[in-house]
């Protein structure tokens, strides 16, 4: 019998410290998103994708995610949202800023809020303030232009009602995220341009299309948590079984979208992950 529970306490460990391990890992997805509307300005441009930090960090000061990050010398950086949990202690903020000071010093960076700076207003204002103290430029339901090499693209950032992501602890019946919804809350997309929009939630990627969104950019579903060979993400946020869009690149009609797993976040068979996104036209 003791060298059972011995067994069995040897394997717990084991179990323990490879989660724990695993969990702290983070990896470089490299991919290439192909749109023939790319204006030829933005053909091979690099766009480093950032998301769901939460209060998880890597290495003293996130010097070892800045150090990643760094060495993808990427031309524009997006954050695609929840930096910070919404009970996190601002004990934690500073190696926030501090990774957003080096992130600045790389390349412009871009920032839109996620479901948790929403549920901590407090705090959700405090981090965005600072961060636009730092240079980074906040996206709140506006959209701004980036030019390269004499193109232009235009850049939208979207924070939905919070009504979108929960009601309260209730996950039923959730609004939509529909092209009228985003009509109304949105500036008018100029469909005579590129766009590209960041979103936090993947899940109204149908509405995103209709808008007119050519590539979006999201996170939220933390990869599904836990990910299984052929089936994916397992559980989404909200609470629901194998979401449709939770890591990789999504098309509907002409549109594609970047989801990402994130950074943060308890998590299995699922690395923790920034993602270099290089931009071509054919």
């Amino acid at each position: 019998m003791g060298n059972r529970r011995s067994a069995i306490a040897a394997a717990a460990f084991i179990g323990s410290a490879w989660l724990y391990i695993h969990d702290r890992q983070l990896e470089t997805r490299r991919v290439i998103m192909r749109h023939p509307r790319l204006p030829a300005g933005f053909d091979g441009v690099k766009i480093l994708h950032l998301s769901d930090l939460h209060h998880k960090t890597f290495g003293e000061m996130n010097g070892n995610l800045i150090s990643s990050c760094e060495a993808c010398k990427p031309d524009l950086i997006f954050f695609t949202g929840d930096v910070i949990s919404r009970n996190e202690s601002r004990d934690f903020f500073d190696a926030k800023l501090f990774l957003f000071e080096k992130l600045c010093a790389v390349a412009p960076v871009y920032f839109i809020k996620g479901n948790h700076e929403q549920d901590n207003i407090v705090n959700g204002e405090y981090i965005c303030r600072h961060l636009k103290k730092i240079g980074v430029t906040v996206l709140e339901n506006e959209s701004v232009f980036i030019e390269r090499n004499g193109d232009k693209v235009v850049l939208t950032g979207l924070v939905p009602d919070i009504e979108c992501y929960h009601k309260g602890h209730r996950f039923n019946d959730l609004k939509p995220i529909t092209r009228s919804y985003l009509d109304e809350i949105l500036p008018p997309c100029r469909r005579d341009m590129f766009n590209i929009l960041l979103a936090h939630n993947p899940l109204g990627f149908e509405g995103y299309e209709g808008w007119g969104a050519d590539l979006i950019f999201s996170g939220h579903v933390h990869g599904g948590i836990i990910r299984l060979p052929l089936l994916g993400g397992i559980l989404s946020p909200e609470r629901r079984f194998f979401p449709k869009y939770s890591k990789g690149t999504y098309f509907s009609g002409e549109a594609k979208m970047q989801v990402t797993s994130g950074l943060g976040k308890l998590r299995i068979n699922n690395r923790s992950e920034i993602v270099l996104c290089t931009l071509r036209r054919k």
